[in-house]
């Protein structure tokens, strides 16, 4: 949308990620050594599945100093707000054992796959409960568990972004232009996918925060266009 100074852009994407994994060779998440179940039991979503994302965009130049002259001209006039506020759903996850219960990678640690024997799935969710962990119960030994890759998804994440310039008219061709930006404005934390492992420590509960995230930061900067 435009007018009035007033520039608004939505962007929304939705995408569905699937595959069977690595079947022709080992995979922490899978039975990729078995390859007679790799369309079935290792056939799931994507590591890289974010269903669904939304990034919004609002630039305002606000309508300060039309009329004004002189020095108030110069402290009213040329001054912009924008926010980016952007949200997408979780990334994957699978729950795994501690120990290799189907033989399938022996000795190694997340091995395998549990038996589902209930909803994994929580009308409330929270850091300390982001699914069900009873719903889960380790298989046999020497048997596979029922469960399939990356059935389930962890938080979404967002932040809001929000910077305010201002332009000084130097001279003909010449703009100073003064900004501060603020990035997650709110200081949210975007927690990466919960403690996985049946048997381990802190199972369920979200300990860990998305690489790459950003706490709340403000900086300034002044620049010279000519």
């Amino acid at each position: 949308m435009v007018g009035y100074g007033l520039t608004g852009n939505v962007n929304y994407t939705m995408s569905h990620g699937l595959d069977n994994a690595r079947p022709w060779g080992y995979d922490t998440t899978g039975y990729g050594s078995v390859v007679s179940d790799s369309n079935t039991r290792d056939y799931g979503n994507s590591d890289f599945d974010i269903r669904h994302h939304i990034t919004s965009t609002v630039m305002y130049e606000l309508p300060l100093g039309a009329s004004a002259t002189g020095w108030k001209k110069t402290l009213e006039k040329g001054w912009q707000m924008n926010v980016m506020e952007i949200w997408g759903t979780g990334l994957p996850f699978t729950v795994l054992n501690v120990t290799d219960m189907s033989g399938t990678n022996p000795g190694a640690y997340q091995g395998d796959r549990p038996n589902v024997t209930g909803n994994p799935n929580l009308s409330s969710k929270g850091i300390n409960y982001f699914f069900n962990t009873s719903a889960f119960t380790a298989q046999a030994a020497g048997t596979l568990g029922n469960e399939r890759r990356n059935q389930y998804h962890g938080p979404h994440s967002r932040h809001t972004d929000v910077s305010l310039f201002k332009n000084f008219e130097m001279s003909k061709g010449t703009t100073m232009q003064f900004r501060t930006e603020c990035f997650n404005v709110t200081n949210t934390a975007n927690f990466a996918a919960p403690a996985n492992t049946l048997g381990g420590a802190n199972f369920g509960q979200l300990t860990q925060i998305t690489t790459g995230y950003t706490p709340r930061e403000i900086q300034f900067a002044l620049r010279l266009s000519f």
